[in-house]
């Protein structure tokens, strides 16, 4: 530890310095304008100063008010040194700004430590400044130990418990004990393990859903190391992406919505049922699925005699019911004008998928009961299971179109399983 000395040259100044060099390097000089030049260049890192009081005062205490106006010299602190017991009128060097008055020569151990307390006081006054000025910035800013208990915090969001406590404090506690989240408490104590164990930084994006608001909080976290260089705790920010994530969620859902229907677009909806299949392929029993090709018959006579507005109304009317029949983990999408599909993704068995196509049809008429598009709007279904008729989307999609196909070719308004005969009514088209 570097210590810079200004003071007279004299047997007391020769002594304290001989005293002090066994646990310090000393750095000494006579001159402020010298001291200030030495304590300005940084090369030497200066922890501490010791000054002459009987100088300090002679020179209106020029240097130690100097120091004291620049922000940078905040965590170094200024010892006087009296030759004599401090008196009375001594005390005002702690006026102008000097951590401690000692007097020399006693014993080195007392002296030392004297030394060592002030600057311990003035790092943690530094840090108390610093971290006022970090409460300013919207991001949290965090310290953990090797244990992953929290030494300080800039903010107290409030995912936390008791966070609205004002004697509450989040020092010395872990994750798991204030976090609302606890899945994601755990996350974050897995995550800070590896960094203590890797010495590698993160960095993730995670979701709270708290009292049902949805919020998105960016994490970052470095290691903090010891002089040996070993990881002695963690240093992280937490930004509130909430905003930015919401926008990628709703840019990403228009790439895959179908704006009119608010149902998947085509290449979503295969893209969804062909992983789906394939993922159930490759398991040992697989579940039965079905997947129904929809149609909206007489939708082009819809159109030219009663307008597009209308024509749209009946096509986003149709995609409502479909997401009001099929909800959870069923599949449905437009994929055409007219053209609706969707996938079953758990079905008791052909006849459950065929009472829920009637459920469809039959909700879609009701709707436009009494309307003047009454006798024009109805749907066609042709449905292919899985694994009986197919096993990958093209050959379900394909069983599929055929059973629409004749349901259409016989008068529409209903549904049809395939049963593998409609190849023929597809060879006389």
């Amino acid at each position: 530890m570097n210590i810079l000395m200004i003071v007279p040259k004299d047997d007391m100044a020769d002594e304290l310095y001989t005293l002090l060099s066994e646990d310090f390097n000393i750095i000494r000089t006579d001159n402020e304008e010298e001291a200030y030049g030495i304590l300005s260049d940084g090369a030497s890192k200066i922890e501490a100063v010791l000054q002459d009081l009987g100088s300090a005062r002679e020179n209106g205490f020029s240097f130690i008010k100097k120091v004291n106006a620049d922000p940078i010299f905040a965590a170094v602190p200024v010892i006087a040194i009296k030759e004599s017991m401090p008196e009375d009128k001594d005390m005002d060097c702690f006026d102008e700004g000097f951590s401690d008055i000692i007097s020399p020569p006693g014993l080195r151990p007392h002296i030392v430590k004297r030394i060592m307390n002030a600057v311990r006081a003035k790092d943690s006054l530094s840090f108390s400044e610093i971290e006022k000025m970090l409460k300013e910035l919207p991001s949290n800013i965090y310290l953990k130990d090797r244990e992953g208990k929290y030494v300080f915090a800039t903010h107290y969001w409030h995912h936390l418990n008791n966070a609205s406590d004002p004697g509450w404090t989040i020092r010395g506690k872990t994750d798991l004990e204030i976090r609302k989240d606890k899945e994601n408490a755990r996350k974050a104590m897995e995550s800070d393990k590896r960094i203590i164990e890797t010495g590698e930084g993160t960095g993730y994006v995670i979701e709270e859903n708290d009292d049902g608001v949805r919020e998105f909080l960016q994490l970052i976290k470095r290691p903090l190391f010891d002089e040996e260089g070993k990881v002695k705790g963690i240093i992280a920010l937490i930004n509130d992406v909430t905003e930015i994530e919401l926008l990628k969620i709703e840019l990403e859902e228009r790439t895959k919505t179908d704006p009119l229907t608010h149902l998947l677009n085509k290449t979503a909806t295969q893209e969804l049922i062909s992983m789906m299949v394939k993922n159930y392929r490759g398991r040992g029993r697989p579940k039965r699925c079905a997947l129904m090709m929809i149609d909206a018959d007489k939708f082009k006579l819809v159109n030219d005699l009663f307008g597009h507005a209308v024509g749209d109304h009946v096509l986003a009317m149709i995609g409502h019911i479909i997401r009001q029949t099929f909800k959870g983990m069923d599949v449905a999408g437009r994929i055409g004008g007219d053209e609706f599909m969707v996938y079953l993704r758990d079905i008791v068995s052909a006849e459950n998928a065929g009472v829920l196509a009637n459920v469809l049809i039959n909700s879609v008429k009701e709707h436009f009961y009494g309307e003047e598009i009454e006798g024009y709007v109805s749907l066609s279904i042709g449905i292919s299971l899985f694994p009986d008729h197919g096993k990958s989307f093209e050959e379900l999609y394909l069983a599929a179109d055929r059973a629409l196909y004749c349901v259409k070719e016989n008068g529409r308004d209903g549904y049809r399983i395939y049963d593998g005969s409609e190849k023929e009514h597809r060879s006389k088209a």
